[in-house]
């Protein structure tokens, strides 16, 4: 009582000067500036500056956005109180208007939610059904058994932004989460939330670049046991461009990024680009219009905002002053041509020496020689048999197998590899690219990179129970031969296509061309 008699004694006594409750007594000889504050010359400054602080955070108080603290809700409503939408996710009606998705489900939910503050007592009822609606919906998918599977992704990725999910852009992880929210496999209330539904994908890859074996983990409602019949349910609703090779049921604690070992990559090109500077020198020559002087700023412009634009993903993207007649007339000038063998062995002897560890600072973008996430370790880059498409033209495929890879790590690997084989520079000047020094390397065409497989090894190793994530040890597995068909008639043929009909390693090199006239490789 003594104690407590004695607290209220102080609190009903009036605040003394130069204490404010809550804080030390304020010492007037004392210099109690702190942080910036100490470069002041004077206590005039001091103080000013001190009101200015004081001023700051009152005001950054009242601009604050939070909703004001209720203790009287759960931790869970709170959360669910500050969830959105994400704004990528075909369950926000802004990206269904703008890419033209019809879910009557969702859009009569929108209307509804609209109307409701000019419209009553009958928008009310409306509302009411459709919530009972969904309700019953969301009850009778409730007794599906709820799994996490890895879903083995193909896609041709030239009408979409990239994998990950991304406003006001088309995405692939957009459209598998529409395909699986079609199918039954999403509830709505998890419909627009990725990390509900604890999706992660092996790896990111570009806008352009496609796939044959991307995965992803995700936790879905299973219709059936027969995990066949699942993929082929999720076929269904997806367009013709991206395809689940395989579904395979997972552990919980399985996440497709953090536990995938190594990942591969093929990157195709046209055996023509390892013609020599002089024989390409010859052609520019032969075309009406195409010049290369070596001080054309313009061209050098449009090469060096490729990289921050990305135009390089793109059919056209203007960056090169070639007409259509002119590259149609190149398509032509290109078919007979075929890599000699010194050719090709200058070029599987550039790749070979990206094995191992190294530092690629050079090879992305904002990295620098000391930096540690600069170093990369790449098992193998290996160059496989020449193949001709229907039109006559020659193509090397090239594999590139590693623990993980930089921004346009491979694209720039893949220029300066096919400029040591065509003998535009030399294999000592790419070893010294791995040093303490800056070069400015081009970057390849997107159109040739394909995300080729991703391996699992470890945990397979760890997993006692459960089909193994492996699709390349059996080549005679349903699962491998689904991958294989997708690889050779979907992603290789429209590579093939692809530069046919627009011609991107074609303006590649009247670019590189001009690149290498400024001085950026040392001839």
């Amino acid at each position: 009582m003594d104690k407590k008699r004695k607290l209220e004694q102080e609190q009903s006594q009036p605040q003394q000067e130069g204490r404010v409750i809550g804080h030390d007594p304020v010492d007037k000889n004392h210099d109690n500036t702190q942080g910036d504050d100490h470069n002041c010359d004077d206590d005039n400054d001091k103080n000013e500056n001190s009101g200015n602080n004081k001023k700051a955070r009152i005001g950054k108080q009242e601009k604050s956005s939070k909703p004001p603290f209720n203790k009287n809700k759960t931790w869970k409503e709170r959360n669910k109180d500050r969830e959105q939408v994400h704004p990528g996710s075909y369950a926000c009606a802004e990206m269904r208007r703008l890419f033209d998705i019809s879910l009557p489900e969702l859009d009569e939910s929108t209307t509804e939610s609209a109307s409701s503050t000019t419209a009553t007592t009958t928008d009310n009822n409306n509302t009411e059904d459709l919530a009972s609606n969904t309700a019953d919906a969301d009850n009778n998918n409730s007794k599906l058994p709820k799994r996490k599977v890895a879903l083995l992704l193909q896609f041709v990725g030239t009408n979409y932004s990239g994998m990950q999910i991304n406003e006001g852009k088309r995405t692939i992880q957009a459209e598998i989460e529409l395909a699986l929210y079609k199918a039954g496999m999403l509830t709505k209330p998890n419909f627009g939330y990725p990390k509900k539904y604890s999706w992660s994908n092996s790896a990111r890859t570009d806008k352009g670049v496609h796939a044959c074996a991307q995965v992803c983990s995700v936790k879905i409602l299973l219709p059936s046991g027969n995990l066949d019949m699942v993929r082929e349910m999720i076929n269904e609703q997806l367009p013709d461009d991206i395809s689940v090779g395989d579904v395979v049921q997972v552990p919980r604690s399985f996440c497709a990024r953090t536990q995938r070992d190594k990942v591969g990559y093929q990157y195709m090109l046209p055996s023509y680009v390892l013609k020599s500077r002089e024989e390409w020198r010859s052609v520019w020559e032969k075309m009406v219009g195409v010049e290369n002087d070596g001080d054309g700023e313009t061209k050098r412009s449009e090469m060096e905002q490729q990289e921050d634009n990305d135009e390089m993903n793109a059919p056209s993207g203007g960056r090169c002053v070639m007409t259509n007649e002119q590259i149609e007339s190149l398509r032509e000038m290109m078919r007979g041509y075929r890599v000699t063998k010194e050719t090709l062995d200058r070029l599987k002897k550039a790749l070979g020496s990206y094995e191992g560890t190294h530092k690629f600072h050079n090879y992305t973008r904002g990295k620098k020689w000391d930096d540690p996430s600069s170093s990369r370790y790449i098992i193998s880059f290996e160059v496989q048999e020449p193949l001709v498409d229907e039109h006559g033209i020659e193509w090397i495929p090239t594999v590139v197998v590693g623990q993980s890879f930089l921004l346009h790590q491979i694209r720039k690997m893949m220029c300066m590899a096919m400029d040591v084989a065509r003998g535009a520079t030399s294999l000592d000047f790419m070893t010294r690219s791995f040093g303490d020094v800056s070069m400015n390397i081009n970057t390849a065409p997107a159109q040739g990179l394909s995300l080729d497989m991703s391996f699992y090894e470890y945990f397979n190793k760890r997993s006692s129970a459960g089909e193994p994530l492996d699709w390349h040890s059996d080549q005679t597995s349903p699962a491998h031969l689904r991958w294989k068909k997708f690889k050779e008639e979907k992603v290789m043929k429209h590579i093939m296509e692809e530069e046919w009909t627009h011609g991107n390693f074609l303006s590649y090199m009247h670019l590189q061309e001009t690149h290498i006239q400024r001085g950026n490789y040392e001839l």
